[in-house]
């Protein structure tokens, strides 16, 4: 079992974060305290050059006040005590390598004597300084060759055992606190994964819960307004998205069924009159025409029902042309301008000279011919149908409006639904489908429709296209 989980954290996102956490902080962590320590080897070695350069000047005011007694006798004071002669050691030369004087060297085995060359350059420049090893020795040497008087040059050497010392305690400290870091970089680098990958996690739950059918849940969003709220807030909003297309579906397939009921049942009942009695060649021949219309208005129903699909997601391939959206509605109402008048309904217009844009001209004349068909449907005898035309330089708006019979406040959001008809238009031929149409062409060349109507005082139906291009 243990085996198991770990196989199972072995491929998880938080893990792969820990280890990530861990060595980043390790390796940063490191290279701090590599720049930490450089800075304090220079630190250290220039605090030491300080010291021997101060020494050469106390020693060079040694000669000046008493000579070069005075400086041999400050010599072997300087270096009395075992200690004191294994810590440092002090040697007088001259310019051309003579030794005038040497504390105790006997714990300094193994030290040659300098190069002539290092004793002139001491001599007539600034100190020399240099560092190094001595055979039995653990410790490196710091040395500085310094003239005190003339033609006498001191060198004085001291053993870095405490810099080293100090510099492995630095060392040794960085290694255990570097061993603390990783031991306790895991279990924090966890609960900062675990925690930063709370929201994914709940995002995963809930898809999880949805894929098994619970389409009603949601991520819960901490109300931060970070990365994961934004998250969540774009997975809801996507998943009420899907859940009121699956129930528009659902709504659209019970209408479809319902109004494709109603021709199939007209059909077979003409059939089994044909059938039952036996008529003469006349009644199979309307059979015949009955049977080609319902046929018809089934074909109807379900093309439109597609080009409605095809253009709500998009697949619709439009035919763009320029076009004068003017003879477009011109030539509707010509074509409606009769059924006004066996209606008696005034049928007018307002509308600019010209009103060029770039669309689908198919698709448009199908939206007015649907907007006007409505309008003429549910007006009465004596009412009036008005359609304006305003061109607002980015954009046009078209309103067709009338003085029809209104919708509801309780009805007038769900018009444009498939397949949706108010309980007053049922006694009126049709299948519902208009208005998603022409919404869905509208929206196809990027605008949109919008209603406004009350009962018994008529409707508005305002169409806004942008003018994707004007006319040359």
């Amino acid at each position: 079992m243990f085996l198991k989980i770990l196989r199972n954290l072995r491929h998880t996102l938080a893990l792969r974060l820990t280890v990530w956490y861990a060595g980043i902080f390790a390796v940063s962590s490191t290279i701090a305290f590599v720049l930490v320590y450089v800075l304090m080897m220079a630190v250290v070695q220039e605090r030491t050059d300080e010291d021997l350069i101060e020494d050469i000047e106390e020693f060079a005011m040694f000669m000046q006040l008493g000579g070069l007694e005075r400086v041999k006798t400050e010599m072997a004071v300087e270096t009395q005590g075992d200690e004191e002669a294994s810590a440092f050691f002090l040697r007088l030369w001259t310019p051309g390598g003579r030794q005038l004087m040497a504390t105790d060297l006997s714990s300094w085995t193994g030290l040659a004597a300098p190069s002539v060359e290092a004793l002139e350059s001491a001599g007539e420049e600034e100190p020399l300084l240099e560092t190094f090893i001595l055979p039995g020795r653990e410790h490196r040497v710091r040395s500085i060759y310094g003239a005190i008087g003339p033609d006498v040059v001191l060198q004085i050497g001291e053993s870095l055992e405490d810099d080293e010392a100090f510099l492995a305690a630095l060392r040794n400290g960085f290694i255990a606190v570097l061993a603390a870091v990783i031991l306790l970089g895991g279990p924090i680098g966890w609960f900062m994964a675990r925690r930063a990958l709370r929201g994914v996690e709940e995002v995963t739950r809930t898809a999880l819960d949805i894929a098994d059918g619970a389409l009603d849940q949601r991520v819960r969003a901490g109300g931060r307004g970070d990365e994961l709220d934004r998250l969540a807030h774009a997975f809801n909003t996507m998943l009420d998205r899907i859940q009121a297309l699956i129930l528009g579906m659902r709504d659209m397939t019970d209408n479809l069924a319902h109004d494709l009921r109603s021709p199939v049942a007209r059909i077979r009942a003409a059939a089994e009159m044909a059938l039952s009695s036996g008529g003469p060649g006349a009644e199979c021949e309307k059979l015949a025409y009955d049977t080609i219309e319902e046929c018809d208005r089934l074909l109807a129903m379900i093309n439109t029902t597609l080009d409605i699909a095809e253009a709500e997601s998009g697949a619709a391939k439009l035919s763009l042309t320029e076009l004068d959206l003017v003879e477009v509605i011109g030539d509707a109402l010509d074509l409606f301008q009769a059924i006004a008048e066996d209606k008696h309904i005034a049928l007018s217009s307002d509308l600019p000279e010209r009103c060029p844009v770039r669309g689908d001209i198919q698709r448009l004349q199908r939206v007015v011919a649907n907007l006007l068909d409505n309008a003429l449907k549910y007006t009465p005898a004596g009412g009036q149908v008005t359609v304006g035309l305003i061109d607002e330089g980015r954009g046009v708006k078209l309103s067709i409006a009338d003085t029809g019979v209104g919708i509801s406040a309780e009805e007038l959001p769900r018009i444009f639904q498939r397949f949706y008809r108010c309980d007053w238009s049922r006694s009126q031929y049709g299948n519902g489908l208009g208005l998603s149409l022409a919404l869905a062409f509208v929206r196809a060349h990027g605008g949109d429709i919008t209603a406004l109507s009350r009962p018994g005082a008529g409707s508005e139906f305002t169409v806004i296209l942008p003018k994707l291009q004007h006319a040359a």
